[in-house]
This record gives structure tokens, sequence and C-alpha cells, in this order.
């Protein structure tokens, strides 16, 4: 090759370098791609147009290069960790394990690589290895965001609430902002029964997000352990305020009205969850406050309704013989009941 050409590639890789800096990744390509005119096998261009391709979401593509770069040198640490990075964008974590692993023999440090290979055990399900590979990274970069997330998120998932807050509660000492963070926080206190605590960090995530609906529902689910009911409905309708199509919100809130005597309120929850579609639950609470209200020929056509969606429903069959019980017919609750099946 020529000294001319030597610095016709320096130049264009270069001037491809700045190009993909500053975002301009289509540009970039057509330089790296003249680069590659003159030499096919120049590891610079190669990677280069491997990150370009990446960046562009064409990891096919991206692959192939990063894989021409290796073919003419195994151990180029930009090539390992782009290869891995292009399957990883393909959604194949297995083919990315290895050449991250690769990378990592020779960048042991390198706790950003070690994230991306727990996420892929992750995502695989190897969850022992992922957990290793957190703390591994977590040794390294002891306030790492993304491997605090990832092994608390292993440990929510497993149901290792002491970890799990561990981690959340590390996290939001480094960025206070995160809300997924506080909410599932809030969820971790909600399901040991910590209302106060719970509540503390849903309020925190909804002074941020307002209409977040993890923080709002956790906030009416605390109420509902506090028994205060009319507090409940109240954080739960601000979902719905949102989320109108949300059928199992709607039913929740309805059994609540029921339980706070707001039988009217309850029926119109009911009926904005019908207008949805056909619902069990609606039914049933319909059922419930044509019970409460003393008509209990009403409640049985309603409990009858819900059973054209599921005839073997084990608590509308419950329901409705009761209600066949009430009516006087004893020989319809006996044949109701018969239908139950345990």
């Amino acid at each position: 090759m020529s000294e001319l050409d030597k610095k016709a590639i320096i130049d264009l890789s270069k001037k491809g370098s700045r190009l993909f800096r500053s975002g301009q990744y289509e540009e970039a390509k057509e330089v790296y791609l003249k680069a590659l005119e003159i030499d096919q096998n120049n590891p610079y261009v190669l990677s280069g147009l491997g990150d370009v391709y990446r960046k562009l979401c064409r990891f096919e593509e991206s692959g192939k290069y990063y894989d021409a770069v290796l073919s003419i040198d195994k151990n180029n640490v930009f090539a390992l960790r782009g290869a891995g990075d292009a399957r990883r964008g393909l959604q194949n974590p297995a083919q990315a394990i290895p050449f991250w692993l690769r990378y990592l023999e020779i960048n042991p440090r390198d706790s950003h690589v070690m994230v991306r290979v727990a996420d892929a055990f992750h995502k695989m399900g190897q969850h022992a290895d992922a957990i290793s590979m957190y703390e591994e990274a977590l040794a390294i970069s002891g306030e790492d965001p993304f491997a605090l997330l990832g092994l608390g998120n292993l440990y929510y998932a497993g149901h290792e609430d002491d970890k799990a807050l561990a981690c959340f509660e590390r996290l939001l000492k480094a960025n206070s902002k995160n809300v997924v963070v506080m909410t599932m926080a809030g969820n971790l206190y909600r399901r040991r029964n910590d209302y106060d605590r719970a509540i503390e960090s849903y309020k925190n995530a909804l002074e941020i997000e307002p209409s977040n609906s993890f923080a709002l529902f956790g906030m009416g689910d605390c109420f509902r352990g506090h028994h205060d009911m009319e507090q409940a409905v109240y954080w739960w309708e601000r979902i719905l305020q949102h989320e109108p199509q949300n059928q199992t919100l709607w039913t929740r809130v309805g059994d609540a009205q029921i339980n706070l005597g707001r039988l009217d309120d309850a029926v119109t929850s009911y009926e904005a969850c019908l207008r949805t579609g056909d619902d069990i639950f609606a039914y049933l609470g319909l059922s419930r406050v044509e019970k409460q209200k003393g008509d209990i020929q009403a409640a049985i056509i309603f409990c009858k309704k819900a059973l054209k969606i599921d005839k073997k429903h084990a608590r509308v069959l419950a329901e409705l013989a009761a209600l066949h019980e009430a009516a006087g017919d004893l020989e319809a609750a006996k044949s109701t009941r018969a239908l139950i099946v345990d």
C-alpha cells in the first residue's frame, strides 16, 4: 500500500470518527466505506463500520464487521465488546456472552461490560450466574446504578425483600429522583405490610410523576391495608381518570364503594367497567348491590349474566345458590350448588 493510501485511510478514519461522535451516523458510514475501498482489512475502519451500523440498529451488519476484525485480531477489545453488543441488539444473549467474557479476560475490571453479561444471564434465566456477575461489577464499582438495579430486580422477583431493599436504597441515595426504584421500594414495603413506609415511597414518586399508575395503585392498596377505604377509592379513582378501560380497577373501586355503603357510586363504577366489555366481577358486584337493596330477583339476573361468561365460575354459582335460598327456591339452590366443582 502506498504512503498516499495510508494517509487517505488515516484522514478518512479520523473524519468518520468525528462524524460518529457527533451523531451523524449515515455520513460516518459513507466515509468509512470509502476507506474500506482502499483497505478491506483495516481494523479501525472495520470497527468504525461496526459501531456505525450498531447505532443505526442494523445489528446483523454490525456483527459482520466486528467479526471481520476478530478474524484478523482475535483479541481486539473494541471488536469483542462491539460483537457482543451487536448480538444483544439481535436479542441473542447466548451469542453475546462469549464475546464479552473474552473481552473481560483482557479487561477484567470493566464493570460496565460485567453488567451487560449479568443482564444477558438474567434474560436467559441463569439467575445465579447473573447475581454473581452483578456482585463482581459492584465489587469494582460499588454504586454502579445498572448493577444495583439489575441485582435488586433479581432479588425482588425472588422475594428476597431485604436484599432487594438494600439495593434500591443504595440506588436512591445516588439518585433520589428515580421513580421506578421508588415504586419498587414501595411495593416491597407494602408486601411486608409496612404501609407507612410504602406510602412515603409512593408519595415521593408522585411528587415527580403525579400520574404514575404504579404509585397511585400502591397508595390505594396501602390505605386499604389501613382499612381506610375512602382514601383507597380516592387514589384508585385517580388512575381511572387516565385509564378508563381498566376493568379490574373499576370492579375493585366498585367493591370498595359497596363496603362504604355508597351503592349508587358502586353501580356507576360497575357500569363503567361494562362499557369496556363483559366482566364477571362487575356483574357479581351489581348482584351484590341489588341484594343489599333487597331486590333478590334482580340480583339473580346479574349472577346469570356472569355465568354466561363462565358457566362453571364457583364464586358466582355459590352466590346464585344463596340468592335462590333467599328467594325460597330451595330446589334451584340445590341444583346450582351441584354445579360447583371443587
